[in-house]
């Protein structure tokens, strides 16, 4: 396992459906998400936005800080062919008020 940051607009925090499992008809809660846009940087050296959305423990710390850009560790797993990204318990979200270095399309 890997630890980095991730850094980004929080766009929208939510709860997923709840899943019904067919055989045994318990239900188990949708997860708390979150949405997060960011700059890819492109070989031309332009940049493209892409949106994530990543499982988060803690959606009230979170939740407050929507439309806002953030940084926050990332951790990364890796289990054969699938990479998995996720918010590591206990993240506390830091709110950025400059732009990215480099970024000259950011808002």
């Amino acid at each position: 396992m890997s630890m980095i940051t991730m850094q980004g607009k929080l766009i929208n925090t939510y709860q997923a459906n709840s899943r019904v499992d067919q055989a045994t008809g318990l239900v188990t809660q949708g997860k708390h998400k979150i949405q997060i846009m960011g700059h890819m940087p492109m070989e031309s050296g332009e940049s493209r936005l892409e949106m994530h959305d990543l499982t988060c423990n803690d959606l009230e710390t979170f939740k407050p800080l929507q439309g806002k850009t953030i940084r926050f560790a990332l951790g990364i797993m890796s289990s054969g062919d699938n990479t998995i990204l996720f918010i590591p318990r206990g993240t506390k979200p830091e709110v950025i008020t400059e732009a990215p270095r480099g970024d000259k399309n950011a808002a």
